[in-house]
């Protein structure tokens, strides 16, 4: 054993060394050939808010000639031109809704120039700022969406504003199980295998009891980029999807006050500078109403309840770079069956601080963010719930973004410390209590490479090298994506990305149970049974005229590894658990019109999902140990329609969604079991305990499911 650790360790060494080597070769290239010409660089704001405007168009020309270089914001607000020619240039920066800057400069040799503009809003365009060529819910890039806070405002919600829950369930490709639990699976995915992140930091449950709210209403929410698939080397940690949300600063110029009541929910938010110009915060709280308004709208009381503080200061520094620190705590609790249903609670708390830093006279971003997530949850009685289960994170990510000539570095480390605990020791015969500590270091890289003016290439991939019961075990995870141009114009493009993905915990639960909510997260010490997928994407994206986009992507999902509740023909929870491979075929169609006042959207999703488990209970009950059945998730077809309409200061909202039926397991009878312990039974009197029998896994189908919102919203300016 110690000859194989000692192996390991060298093993280890040696590619560590291997990468730091071929790390400083390429960062002398890279000097090299910048030292032979000049580079601009900065990032781009709204000069009242602050808000980062990822999507606007930064232009050179060199003075007398017809040849430009351009380049398109990213989501830190960030971009960099390099590998200029000397001399005179035009500089121009330009963002729908804004009023242009326009410049010029002189670029030396060897010199990187840092020039971050805040743009003006231009009042006269202001209906216009929505339509951009970032944003939009039809605009797909190898499964990747980016949202803004306007596009969550157009989807009804049963409160006043958007939520990013609400909004989520209205794309192609994502399935909610109901309304209550917050539980989405996303083309094919499971819950557990969701990243969400909150300003850089994970939250473990982002999704309140009653699945139309979660913790990003659109007042707080400044963007986010969702990735139901094909998702960057820089996010590691999650299977399925990837949802990256950018929190808003506080106005840093004037003290702001709103709040918000309607019959599920109050909601108080304020904001105001700390140094005028200089730094600001933002606070909100909120809390449910439904345990006291629902039996004034329904025939009873629904014991659901749910509630959420949260507090954001940021600093504003020299060139528009800037510090934040959050904090967050949700706590939701409910039954889901009146009827003598068991109750769950979870609590959520992020702590979590990051920095966006452009230094002066240099050509690195650094992105950097640590943080601290915890969730528990339980089932019972608050004191003592029968079953419980917590997970902590700590993480810390260093980011780095720079430019080669015409060629995107990104690049950093990361360490993650994960901490686990779980009892539920008494619902079952064998002890179900454990606790772990995993520790995940790794580093990430991904260069964005364009081949010609139509073509780009972006490679990249993933170290971990993860530390497992004293055991090293090191997964390189392959990334690339291609971007296509064939016609020589960005409205039409055809996206295609393969890559692989590695989960080092998994969630346990039990689908089989609509009505719990309880996960226990756990370790993948087996490397033979550790969560993996591999994710096939292929698309394209069509502006037909302004504001009149279309898309359309299909995908292949690979997965291995997947934790099942092992099989019994009672119903019961159960933690016991099985592997499962996993194959996943789909494809999105989306119809978007974005024309002020009117807004529509129209998308489709197609999805097939199948499992296969190997289990020796079925092959005592079937005769084969090996079953394939579609998950409780697989809704082969589901459509989605929203529309608005605005007129004056009235808005008019509808949303209508149809989903085919999801698969359940059906009953085949029943049987009464008789308890033989301490003393023999009545069985002349008593007939025993009622127990369901149930069929093969999975193989009925529910009815077709539909729904209606519509909403009325009026703005009163005080």
């Amino acid at each position: 054993m110690m000859m194989r650790k000692k192996m390991n360790r060298q093993r280890l060494f040696r590619q560590i060394c291997a990468a730091t080597t071929l790390a400083l070769c390429s960062l002398l290239t890279v000097e090299l050939l910048q030292a032979q010409s000049a580079t601009v660089q900065g990032i781009v704001s709204d000069a009242i808010s602050g808000d980062l405007l990822s999507g606007a168009h930064v232009i050179l020309e060199p003075v007398g000639q017809d040849d430009f270089h351009g380049q398109v914001v990213d989501q830190n607000g960030f971009y960099q031109i390099a590998g200029l020619q000397p001399g005179a240039y035009t500089f121009r920066i330009s963002f729908i809704g804004y009023i242009a800057h326009s410049d010029t400069l002189e670029l030396v040799a060897g010199e990187t120039q840092t020039h971050s503009i805040r743009l003006l809003p231009d009042d006269e365009l202001l209906d216009e700022l929505i339509i951009s060529q970032e944003g939009g819910a039809a605009r797909l890039q190898a499964g990747r969406q980016r949202i803004t806070a306007a596009e969550l405002r157009r989807v009804p919600t049963p409160a006043a504003g958007g939520d990013l829950a609400t909004y989520l369930q209205a794309m192609p490709g994502v399935v909610s199980a109901g309304d209550r639990g917050g539980q989405l699976y996303i083309r094919g995915g499971t819950p557990t295998e969701n990243l969400v992140l909150v300003d850089g930091t994970m939250i473990y449950q982002p999704f309140h009891i009653i699945g139309f709210f979660s913790v990003f209403p659109s007042e707080l929410v400044s963007g986010a980029d969702f990735y139901a698939g094909g998702f960057p080397t820089r996010y590691n940690s999650r299977l399925s999807s990837v949802l990256d949300v950018r929190m808003r600063d506080g106005d840093r110029n004037q003290n702001r006050f709103s709040g918000s009541a309607s019959p599920y929910l109050t909601e108080f938010t304020s904001e105001g500078p700390l140094e005028q110009g200089r730094s600001s915060w933002i606070a909100s709280v909120r809390h449910s109403l439904i345990e006291q308004t629902s039996p004034l709208f329904m025939t009873e009381q629904q014991p659901l309840r749910f509630d959420k503080q949260y507090l954001k200061m940021t600093h504003y520094g020299v060139k528009d770079s800037r510090c934040s620190a959050m904090a967050m705590r949700t706590y939701d609790r409910g039954q889901l069956d009146y009827e003598g249903g068991e109750v769950f609670q979870w609590k959520n708390v992020i702590v979590g601080g990051r920095c966006v830093i452009l230094p002066v006279n240099s050509d690195f971003l650094f992105d950097i963010n640590a943080g601290f997530s915890h969730i528990s949850n339980g089932v019972g009685n608050s004191e003592d719930p029968e079953r419980f289960a917590k997970a902590s994170r700590a993480n810390l990510d260093a980011n780095i973004t720079r430019y080669v000539q015409d060629i995107r570095l990104d690049y950093g480390l990361f360490v993650h410390i994960k901490s686990l605990r779980y009892d539920m020791s008494e619902q079952f015969t064998e002890p179900q209590s454990d606790k772990a500590h995993i520790l995940v270091p790794g580093v990430h890289f991904r260069a964005s490479i364009p081949i010609t003016d139509r073509l780009q290439v972006i490679p990249g991939t993933v170290v971990n090298l993860r530390s497992n019961s004293g055991e090293n075990s090191n997964t390189l995870q392959p990334r690339l994506q291609v971007t296509w141009q064939p016609f020589g114009r960005p409205e039409e493009e055809l996206n295609a990305a393969i890559g692989l993905y590695r989960q080092s915990i998994a969630g346990i639960s039990d689908t089989r149970d609509a009505s719990t909510l309880f996960t226990a997260w756990v370790p993948q010490f087996d490397s033979e049974t550790t969560l993996s997928s591999i994710h096939t994407i292929l698309g394209w994206n069509q502006e037909l005229r302004r504001g009149l986009h279309f898309s359309i992507e299909g995908y292949h999902k690979r997965l291995s590894g997947i934790p099942v509740a092992v099989w019994s023909t009672l119903a019961k929870f159960s933690s016991e658990r099985a592997t499962a491979d996993g194959n996943v075929y789909g494809g999105d169609f989306r119809v978007e019109l974005n024309r002020h006042p009117f807004y529509g959207f129209i998308g489709y999703g197609l999805t097939w999902t199948k499992y296969s488990s190997a289990q020796d209970h079925f092959g005592i009950w079937f005769g084969e140990p090996v079953q394939e059945y579609h998950p409780p998730h697989d809704r082969r077809h589901q459509l989605n329609t929203h529309a608005s309409l605005q007129l004056g200061s009235y808005t008019i909202g509808l949303r209508w969604q149809l989903g085919s039926g999801l698969p359940f397991t059906q009953p085949i009878g029943f049987d009464e079991l008789h308890r033989f312990r301490g003393q023999l039974p009545d069985v002349d009197r008593y007939f025993g305990e009622r127990r369901v029998i149930l069929d093969k896994p999975y193989q009925g189908r529910l009815t077709t499911y539909h729904r209606l919102d519509v909403s009325l919203e009026r703005e009163v300016d005080t």
